[in-house]
């Protein structure tokens, strides 16, 4: 456990620990992230219900609970599950401060500040909150408010630990993220990305999200307060990621601030007419459409969808490599003394979690970006040692051939699934590895 990981803050860390302090297992270690939704399922209904109406709460529960990017945060467990969490409520209970009782407001600042120390990406509607009683003449009261600026101070004193812990590791989460998210793009994969979100998302909940929001400011003086404060704290995230996304390639679940904020938006529209409510059940009926095609596409196959281009697949492509490689260990108990690596970090970290090796194993990144294993281990301390590296292709890759003495093939594993190959790797015995700084 940390204060803060070079990918991430500490949350998701956190909830893992907790959930699995039984016990860590496939369902232990996604038990938070269930936890964690149908939480913010309920809150949203009882809280919507108490300080907006019965209505509202109904379709941001609805909203959340029938949608495939939050339903994809209840079943696996990234620091998007706790991102999703704190942000949103941190938005509700501001709302609720701003508008309704304004004791929620440390609420709200806790709320927020717990969001930024899931994923910094939250600081995008924390903008939004902050800034909203500066635009709206009538809520510039506020700006006297000791509790508004107090309130803050919570949120930053909860994302504190995160700002301690980089300034400890030479600013590492800083130094990893500006050179992460500058991948470059191109014209496609901004297509490409806001297409995939209309399609995940679903078409009402999409509108509202990123069309809405845009049109709202169109029409800003005809519009409510309350309207204006959800169009603030979704604008901001919507803007900086429209624009980011024209010269760097985004991977969808990066943008979900934006619908964080486009779910109240979404409830707070009139469905009297029967024009409106047929909108609403296509978005609720297309969404529970995409969760039942997924999760039955698992189990059997109903795309007819191959290799990488089925989702699912992503649930088996290790699992011969997992049984496979514990098999050639057990019959080889020589192969114990070596340390398991590899140059991408989903292997180390399945073979980590699954078969738990006296020596952990890691990944070597080279000509590969920096993980957390990158800061855990130092180079030059592998530098000379012999290493099982296993790699996702059937031939030993050139680019690593001067970086060790000799490499021996021990296995070749495939895994095959609805007669489609969905992976390949092969286990090989390296020796003295001349590590990255060396003059190769």
């Amino acid at each position: 456990m940390s204060w803060g990981y070079i990918d991430h803050g500490p949350v998701v860390a956190f909830i893992i620990g907790l959930f699995t302090f039984v016990g860590e297992n496939d369902f232990t270690v996604r038990l938070g992230s269930l936890f964690l939704m149908t939480s913010l399922s309920i809150l949203l209904y009882i809280y919507g219900k108490k300080f907006i109406n019965q209505h509202t709460a109904l379709i941001l529960s609805l909203s959340l609970t029938a949608n495939l990017l939050f339903h994809t945060n209840a079943i696996i467990i990234t620091p998007d599950s706790p991102l999703a969490f704190f942000t949103v409520l941190a938005i509700l209970f501001y709302y609720i401060a701003y508008f309704k009782d304004d004791r929620y407001i440390y609420v709200g600042g806790f709320m927020l500040g717990m969001a930024m120390l899931s994923k910094i990406s939250a600081l995008f509607p924390a903008i939004g909150i902050a800034i909203f009683p500066i635009l709206i003449k009538e809520k510039r009261y506020w700006l006297k408010n000791i509790h508004y600026y107090g309130s803050f101070i919570l949120a930053i004193l909860v994302f504190l630990p995160f700002i301690v812990w980089n300034i400890q590791n030479d600013l590492a989460f800083f130094r990893y993220q500006g050179a992460h998210i500058t991948r470059g793009g191109s014209i496609n994969h901004f297509a490409e990305l806001w297409i995939g979100l209309a399609l995940l998302i679903g078409p009402l909940f999409f509108y509202n999200s990123v069309i809405r929001p845009i049109t709202n400011l169109r029409n800003w003086f005809n519009i409510t307060s309350d309207m204006k404060y959800f169009t603030v704290v979704t604008i901001i995230p919507l803007g900086y990621f429209l624009f980011h996304s024209l010269f760097t390639r985004l991977e969808l679940n990066w943008v979900a601030p934006v619908f964080f904020g486009g779910i109240f938006i979404l409830g707070l529209q009139e469905y009297d007419s029967v024009k409106n409510k047929r909108r609403l059940y296509v978005q609720v009926f297309y969404s529970l459409f995409l969760i039942i095609l997924i999760t039955s596409q698992h189990y059997f196959t109903i795309l007819p969808l191959k290799g990488k281009s089925d989702p699912t697949n992503r649930y088996f492509m290790y699992q011969n490599l997992l049984n496979d490689t514990k098999e050639l260990i057990k019959n080889n108990p020589s192969l114990e003394k070596y340390r398991i690596v590899a140059n991408k970090f989903q292997i180390p970290s399945m073979i980590n979690f699954y078969l738990k090796p006296k020596l952990e194993a890691i990944c070597l990144s080279i000509g590969y970006h920096e993980t957390l294993y990158s800061f855990l281990y130092d180079n030059s301390e592998l530098e000379g040692k012999d290493f099982i590296y296993i790699h996702n292709k059937e031939k030993f890759p050139k680019k690593l051939i001067p970086y060790f003495d000799s490499y021996e093939l021990l296995k070749e594993i495939k895994m095959y699934r609805n007669e489609s190959r969905v992976s390949r790797h092969s286990i090989w015995l390296v020796k003295n590895y001349a590590g990255k700084t060396s003059d190769l």
